[in-house]
């Protein structure tokens, strides 16, 4: 729970000398962490007095790790004023990193009914009470805050997300809050640009060697424990992929994908990967909806690398292999049943689909061997989720959903090729108004 995404809030200040947190805040954003320290010391040797000027500093000692003398400067200001909604959020932000949960909780709510519509307390709030599975909570105090804010699409976005959260009951309201804060964002983006600001690719072959090298050591890990326990898997989806098609994983791969007779004892597998140095689970196994997707996937993370690593379990019946996400999407495919066949890299043999090219040609479409530009975009941003062509109907309209929020994150992170790429795919999946006019606007995007 202290990974919680929070944020602080800074507001103008009158004060004399308060100006320097302010700048300090900005550097701080700006990556000059020297600059910012330097201003918090400045300014913590200055009498200010005014609420928010320790506010401010409140929010900046969270900045720099000072959460303790974070806590002071807000309880300060909270002595001057119960009334200052910034003191309320940066007190909670600092309690939440003290481990102070349920004090932090207190003071967002109380944010949130100083400032109803403001984004920052509410999006907060959102995210604690998600944290501990409060998901109708925290629906309703959100409707509530974009209530009084309507023109807010970061409100929409994280109600969409709670929505999400809720199953797949709820694929509707998320469809519509998601094409909401589509709708509010897009007018604010730059007309047709033309670069990305966060490139997220290695620009070098070097780098790529040392990329693909960290997938291919956590392969190679996963394999040995599977093998050691005697759990038979094979290889799919973009692991398959890449070593069939390139010789080698992709080195921008987040995750390795293996596949499981459905028959497996779950319990076996959780013993062979908690036996494996270096993996996690990616969520706490006690979590009811977690054990229940277990029926389909189980997940472990690589804690060196920070690669994930999906085990999937297969359910062949009647000629049919069927795929399955658990929660919170439920997403399906389904593809003709296939036997197994030895594939020979990194010095063993590997089970992989027979033939492996119609097992690729049912997830990833014929093209999956063309070239790098391939409908319109630049392969590196083929979404599974949404251009699979296993896809069920009836899990569709959730991995559209899916696939909207990654559109929404892409935009924010500036990375244009990548929303364009989703653009178009979600498009040949279903017309939207919204990402027609997001399309228009993006233009002929390019990466730099």
């Amino acid at each position: 729970m202290s990974q919680l995404q929070l944020e602080v809030q800074v507001s103008p200040s009158p004060e004399h000398g308060a100006g320097g947190i302010e700048a300090a805040a900005r550097a701080f954003s700006a990556g000059d962490q020297q600059a910012a320290e330097r201003g918090y010391r400045e300014a913590k040797a200055l009498p200010l007095q005014r609420t928010e000027s320790l506010a401010n500093l409140a929010a900046l000692g969270v900045m720099l790790g000072d959460v303790r003398g974070a806590l002071e400067y807000a309880g300060r200001a909270l002595r001057q004023s119960q009334a200052h909604a910034g003191a309320w959020i940066n007190f909670g932000v600092a309690s939440w990193r003290l481990g102070q949960h349920r004090d932090a909780a207190m003071a967002m709510h109380k944010a949130v009914e100083l400032r109803p519509g403001q984004e920052i307390p509410a999006l907060n709030y959102a995210r604690m009470l998600r944290s501990v599975g409060r998901m109708a909570q925290a629906r309703e105090m959100l409707e509530r805050a974009a209530a009084h804010n309507p023109g807010s699409w970061r409100l929409q976005e994280d109600l969409a997300i709670t929505c999400r959260l809720q199953g797949p009951t709820e694929a509707a309201a998320v469809r519509r809050h998601v094409l909401a804060a589509l709708s509010l964002l897009t007018p604010t983006l730059p007309a047709s640009p033309k670069a990305s600001t966060t490139p997220s690719l290695p620009r070098s072959a070097a780098d790529d060697d040392a990329a693909s090298g960290k997938v291919r050591m956590v392969l190679l890990a996963v394999g040995d424990a599977l093998d050691a326990a005697g759990v038979p898997f094979h290889l799919i989806g973009g692991t398959l992929l890449a070593i069939h098609r390139d010789g080698r994983l992709f080195p921008h791969d987040k995750d390795v994908d293996l596949g499981l007779p459905f028959e497996t004892d779950r319990d076996r597998v959780a013993a062979a990967m908690s036996q494996a140095q270096g993996f996690r689970p990616l969520a706490n196994p006690g979590m009811e909806v977690v054990v229940a997707g277990h029926q389909w996937v189980m997940g472990f993370r690589h804690i060196e690398t920070d690669i994930c690593v999906d085990l999937m379990f297969v359910r062949t019946q009647d000629g049919v292999a069927h795929f399955a996400l658990g929660a919170p999407d439920h997403l399906s495919c389904e593809m003709p049943a296939y036997p197994l066949q030895d594939l020979q890299w990194a010095g063993r043999a590997w089970r992989v689909p027979s033939p492996p090219e119609r097992y690729l040609d049912a997830i990833y479409g014929p093209d999956w061997a063309g070239p790098p530009a391939i409908r319109g975009f630049d392969r590196r941003w083929f979404d599974t989720q949404v251009s699979n062509p296993s896809r069920t109907a009836e899990s569709l309209p959730r991995a559209i959903n899916l696939v909207l929020l990654r559109l929404l994150q892409a935009l924010q992170a500036g990375q244009w090729a990548r929303a364009r790429a989703l653009c178009i795919q979600i498009r040949a999946r279903e017309p939207l108004a919204e990402v027609d006019a997001l399309l228009a606007r993006l233009g002929d995007a390019e990466v730099a």
